[in-house]
């Protein structure tokens, strides 16, 4: 189960015609390996816990009763967290991965909330829940992170982005010199402390957030970077271990 990010979505369609998916590349890289995948759409503001229960909904629907294992992107990884606490839901997860997920929050959801306050009380009036960019802000992500701790009984890793300055993709270069700042090495979004506070470590990448799901690789369709393959060949090794079997491909 790939677990879209704050803004994120499944899939974008025009009739039959996908025109943009999240993890751009990555469900048909997995499924070609005999991986069975899928990517719900959950609320792409709304708070952890919200998220949590919809998530929660979505995969009843798709796997009723069926055990699972979860890969959350930025936001998404919190989400999983949570689901995992939710009753009944520690026995059906086989492992959690987390790829680029600020589970110590991020500089820059403060940063936002300063800049743009008129705009989130502005949403608030109207009723529309943007608490997933609340609760990012480092501080009550860190309160968050230390109530939720590391499920005992599920194998939960990390995937974090370190990437170099000359390496982020044109949409992060401001926040990356932001959060190099502030934070010291990050992805262009997520500082790598952040992003490795829960879970053992599966891969540092030099891949920034938006080549964690393989945006800006510059190749044509839906073929995948090389660092993205090594990110989520990674994540089938992982799995393929829990499930105790040999990967091959």
């Amino acid at each position: 189960m790939l677990v879209h990010g704050l803004f994120g979505f499944a899939t974008i369609r025009c009739g039959p015609l996908t025109l943009a998916s999240y993890f751009r590349g990555v469900p048909e890289f997995l499924r070609a390996r005999g991986v069975q995948v899928y990517t719900p759409r959950i609320h792409p503001t709304a708070g952890i816990e919200r998220r949590a229960r919809k998530l929660a909904e979505r995969i009843d629907s798709a796997l009723p009763g069926r055990a699972i294992h979860l890969v959350g992107h930025s936001s998404g990884g919190l989400d999983v967290r949570a689901l995992a606490l939710l009753p009944g839901w520690e026995n059906r997860i086989l492992s959690i991965t987390t790829v680029g997920s600020p589970h110590l929050g991020s500089p820059l959801a403060e940063l936002a909330r300063r800049r743009f306050g008129p705009i989130y009380r502005l949403l608030q009036q109207v009723g529309w829940d943007h608490n997933g960019f609340l609760d990012i802000m480092p501080e009550r992500a860190r309160s968050w992170h230390e109530r939720t701790p590391t499920p005992s009984t599920i194998p939960c890793f990390h995937v974090a982005g370190e990437t170099p300055a000359d390496d982020v993709c044109w949409p992060l270069r401001a926040t990356h010199r932001i959060l190099t700042r502030l934070s010291g090495a990050n992805d262009g979004l997520v500082p790598l402390e952040s992003a490795t506070a829960f879970g053992q470590p599966l891969v540092i990448t030099t891949a920034d957030h938006l080549r964690q799901m393989n945006w800006y690789s510059g190749l044509p369709g839906p073929a995948l970077g090389w660092r993205v393959r090594a990110i989520y060949r990674q994540i089938l090794r992982s799995i393929a271990e829990c499930e105790g079997l040999a990967l091959t491909t």
